[in-house]
């Protein structure tokens, strides 16, 4: 099973716009006694500044993905963070107050328990390539340059085929078939089924993913996240959790060929 540990990160960012106009740290969590100097005023931060998909710099470790995407509201983002190998993933939501709490799993059948840290985000937003920094989040400061501003709209079309995931040295295959409308119907050669739908964003090139996962146990479970599909259309990526955080899922697909007559 998959192990969450919840954790709350102060955030910060540096904004370089025509000068790098360096923003104050969020105030610290401890509590100074009576006569204590004045806490530091929480920073502000726009997270849809954030936006884009985000790869770890080279000879950076480990070797990371991260989708962040603003939500409705404009003063939050989602930021979907997963190891390159699958093992890993961390859900984040960034707050305009300069904080961020999330959860991280370990994608793996044996888990180790972490800790939870504080971290700060830091992005350089105008540069390029665009760069942000995440501490925190491993055991050193992860730097994502920016790969993708997934600026426009995602097309429907781009998920409708079936698509093929084989996982754990072929000891698991995974095969969905997406319809037109994005409706969801796949099994598993573990005796999963799966239904639900992928709904493309119209503010972002990605996903919203509702999946249902049905087993041979008799148990269902319900998963809400993101998905992306690749430039040349051939490779899905979803990753997902549940509404009490307490399992997450990642999926690589490749797009499986049609049969041959």
């Amino acid at each position: 099973m998959m192990t969450p540990q919840t954790r709350r990160f102060p955030l910060r960012t540096v904004l370089t716009i025509a000068t790098v106009a360096t923003l104050a740290a969020c105030g610290g969590g401890g509590g100074g006694g009576d006569g204590g100097s004045p806490s530091t005023p929480a920073t502000t931060i726009d997270p849809t500044q954030f936006k884009g998909r985000w790869a770890t710099a080279a000879a950076v470790t480990p070797v990371m993905t991260a989708v962040v995407l603003p939500d409705a509201s404009g003063t939050t983002a989602s930021a979907w963070l997963l190891a390159n190998d699958a093992s890993r993933l961390v859900k984040l939501v960034l707050f305009s107050d300069s904080s961020a709490n999330g959860t991280s799993y370990t994608l793996a059948p044996t888990n180790t328990d972490g800790q939870s840290v504080l971290g700060t985000v830091t992005g350089t937003l105008t540069s390029s390539p665009k760069r942000m920094s995440l501490t925190g989040v491993s055991s050193a400061a992860l730097a994502f340059d920016q790969s993708d501003a997934l600026a426009k709209a995602a097309e429907q079309a781009d998920a409708a085929k079936t698509w093929e995931s084989i996982a754990g040295g072929n000891a698991r295959t995974t095969t969905w078939t997406v319809a037109s409308d994005g409706a969801i119907s796949g099994s598993s050669t573990t005796g999963c089924s799966f239904t639900g739908k992928l709904t493309a964003m119209s503010s972002s090139n990605a996903f919203s993913a509702q999946i249902a996962e049905s087993c041979s146990d008799g148990v269902t479970t319900n998963f809400s996240g993101i998905a992306t599909v690749d430039a040349p259309k051939t490779r899905l990526t979803v990753t997902a959790i549940t509404a009490d955080t307490k399992k997450g899922v990642a999926i690589f697909f490749g797009a499986k060929a049609a049969a041959t007559q």
